[in-house]
Formats: C-alpha cells, sequence, structure tokens
C-alpha cells in the first residue's frame, strides 16, 4: 500500500481548503515559500542492461515516466523506440517486461513522423485508458537518405511530438490519429537533406494534472541555438482533444483533434525557464507549498573556477516564471568523460508513494531517477550498457 506523509498532506489539504474559501481554486495561488530540493541518500540501481536487459536493445533512452494502472500497479517507461515497461507496487517491487508496449513502422519517409517513436509523457485518469505523447523522429542515416555535410548520425533528424492511445492500461498503444495527422506539434518546416539542425518539436517532460488542465513543458529545438527554447503546453484535463501554447501573455490553441487527426495551426511559443537551459526533462507539483519543481542537465561556468555539470532544478509558482539553476546532484556530463567513462543523462523526478495517478505530485520525500550511460569496449568498438538509476531526494521550504 502506498505510504503517506501526513504533515505535508495535510498542509496541502489545508491550503486547499482555504483556497476554496478564498472563492474557489481556479485561479488562486497561495504563497509559494522557496523551496529547497536536495540529494539526501546513496544511490540504488533500479535496471542494468548488462544484468536484467531482455536483449542486447533493452537500453533506457528517455527520462522515467510512471501511472498507476487500474490495479493498482506502478508503470514506468524509460524507454527506447521499443517502449518496454516495468512493473510493480514501487521502486522496491519493479520489473522490466520484455515485450514491446508500441514501435513505430520504421518508414523512410519523413512527412509520416513514423520511422521511430520514444514514449515520453503519459495521462491517464482511470489507469486503463491511457494517453500518451510521444518524441517521434525520422532518421535519415536508418534509410541511407543523403544528408548535406553529415559528420553525426543525429545530423539532418526531424522530429515532432505525436499522440498514442492504450485501451489495455497500457499493455499496447497505437497512434491517435494516423501518420502524420497522429501530430499536434509536427516539425515547424519541412524535412529537407540540406539542414543539419532541423526545427523540431524534440522531447516533452511528463505530463501532470493542475487546476482542470494538463501540463507538459516541451522543448523547441530551432536550426539555432539562441531561439531554440522551452515552451509550455496544456489540454484540458477531462477532454484533452484540444492542446494550447503559453505565448508568452495567453494559452493559444495550437492544435484540435478531428476525426481526420490533428488539425494544427502554427503557433510562437513563449521561452520559459532559465536563459541557457537545454530540454527540462522532468516536472513534478510540490503539494505542500503549490510548487513546481523542474529538473535538467545542466552546466554553470565560473570565470577561474572548475566547471560545475549534472542535474539542475528550478522551481516556479505559475509554471511560467522559473528561479535561476540551482544544483540537485553533481554528475559527469557526455562532453565531461573520456573513452571508457560513464556519464549520466535523461533525469525526471518521481514520488513512489505519491498518491497522483500520474506521480505528478512530490511531498518531502522523492527520488530523482536518471540514466548512466557506461562505454565498454567490445571488439574493435564501444557498446554503451545502461543503467537506471535513482538517488533519494529531500524537498522542503526554506
Amino acid at each position: 500500500m502506498p505510504r503517506l506523509h501526513p504533515s505535508r498532506r495535510m498542509i496541502a489539504t489545508m491550503a486547499f481548503a482555504a483556497g476554496m474559501t478564498l472563492g474557489g481554486l481556479v485561479g488562486w495561488n497561495p504563497p509559494v515559500a522557496a523551496t529547497e530540493v536536495t540529494v539526501s541518500g546513496s544511490e540504488k540501481i533500479i535496471f542494468d542492461s548488462d544484468v536484467s536487459g531482455c536483449d542486447n536493445h533493452h537500453l533506457p533512452d528517455s527520462p522515467a515516466r510512471a501511472f498507476r494502472n487500474a490495479q493498482g500497479k506502478m508503470v514506468m517507461f524509460a524507454p527506447n523506440f521499443q517502449n518496454r515497461a516495468f512493473v510493480g507496487y514501487g521502486f522496491n517491487s519493479l520489473k522490466p517486461d520484455c515485450d514491446s508496449r508500441f514501435m513505430a513502422a520504421g518508414k523512410a519517409s519523413p512527412d509520416l513522423l513514423d520511422d521511430r517513436t520514444w514514449l515520453q509523457a503519459i495521462y491517464t485518469n482511470d489507469g486503463q485508458n491511457v494517453y500518451a505523447l510521444g518524441s517521434a523522429s525520422f532518421m535519415p542515416y536508418r534509410h541511407d537518405m543523403p544528408c548535406k555535410g553529415r559528420t553525426k548520425r543525429t545530423d539532418c533528424w526531424i522530429n515532432g511530438l505525436v499522440t498514442l492511445k492504450s485501451t489495455n492500461g497500457g499493455k499496447t498503444f497505437d497512434y491517435l490519429g494516423n501518420p502524420p495527422h497522429h501530430a499536434p506539434f509536427p516539425p515547424p518546416k519541412p524535412y529537407r537533406d540540406d539542414r543539419k539542425r532541423a526545427p523540431s518539436y524534440v522531447t516533452v517532460t511528463n505530463i501532470i494534472s493542475w487546476q482542470n488542465y494538463l501540463y507538459a513543458i516541451v522543448w523547441r529545438r530551432a536550426d539555432n541555438w539562441e531561439e531554440s527554447r522551452n515552451c509550455l503546453v496544456r489540454a484540458p484535463a477531462n477532454d484533452p482533444s484540444r492542446w494550447d501554447v503559453w505565448n508568452g501573455t495567453k494559452f493559444e490553441e495550437a492544435a484540435t483533434l478531428t476525426d481526420a487527426g490533428w488539425s494544427v495551426r502554427q503557433t510562437e511559443c513563449a521561452r520559459v525557464g532559465p536563459v541557457g537551459v537545454s530540454s527540462i526533462r522532468g516536472l513534478v507539483r510540490d503539494e505542500a507549498s503549490n510548487t513546481f519543481i523542474t529538473v535538467y542537465l545542466h552546466r554553470i561556468r565560473k570565470k577561474d573556477q572548475p566547471d560545475v555539470s549534472g542535474f539542475f532544478y528550478s522551481t516556479s509558482s505559475d509554471l511560467k516564471n522559473w528561479s535561476a539553476p540551482k544544483l540537485l546532484y553533481a554528475q559527469p556530463l557526455r562532453r565531461d568523460a573520456d573513452k571508457g567513462e560513464p556519464f549520466v543523462a535523461y533525469p525526471s523526478i518521481i514520488d513512489d508513494d505519491s498518491m497522483d495517478r500520474l506521480y505528478g505530485t512530490v511531498d518531502d520525500q522523492a527520488s530523482l531517477v536518471f540514466v548512466r550511460l557506461m562505454p565498454k569496449p567490445y571488439k574493435d568498438r564501444w557498446r554503451v550498457s545502461r543503467q537506471l538509476v535513482r538517488v533519494p531526494i529531500t524537498i522542503k521550504e526554506d
């Protein structure tokens, strides 16, 4: 059974009641205290691809996302394009399921966005009918297609965010809308083989439910770093058939689901989150303070001092205005690692005893969950095994 933290949840309940007394929940935000997030324990390995991987392709390649199914079990994804899951009643009982929950068709057509897809955001209100946003990539190198000036496999990739649905508790998913009409956030510009960095919607955080809406933060990549940005999106909680984007002044309709699939309007979204931060990967709400917390990879440089890199966090009271980055867990990033040295990626925050079906809320104890990549020599090349790791964190108000 889920473990409760009475003192913090009691505070959250009292705040909710006070808000209703002051005129209803919508539009009301209680005062937000400064929130501090710290590591409070040692690492524990949830999954090691060399030990319990289903095959050589079973490699965590995305931030961990979880929901509670209709049977009360925790279903957690940290998937690659095969979209396998872990199932249990909490971190201590999660086991890998070797069945693929969804695989894209691998089609060699950039306009379809049906090459490879990663499940990255999940919503359900009953644990049976489960919706997801997926990061859908077209990868020209896989199809021997040209890419002018290619130096990396990722050159000329193009990405959009697509919708999927499961009616069996997340055991299998299908696209919601037939390609290419499965994408409420398609690439802002058509594919070209002479553009190494294609404008794209690349990644999305987990979805959280708050004040009758579903919220997430998406990474909109431009063809240059300066214009790339994190954007806030939302959908009505009881009918996620419309997605809006925050344009800096208001939420503007971006896509509406029709019988033919998603009808999309090109919109310009405003930057949210600290300047200089790349894609935000995790988003939760602290129940007691009603403070939102994001987590992401980041590096801080100071003159005549060593770089500080690893997992950072920011806080907000309204999802639009965020605090400056604060270090949560110093770790080596990819550019820090020499050959054979491990590095980290894909952070998220999950409280496995959260009463929220989406695990979008946290109390004073939660976990930072991330992937550690470990290059190892293999014949005449390198292979990169991976671990899914969690470390306890404490959340408190200053």
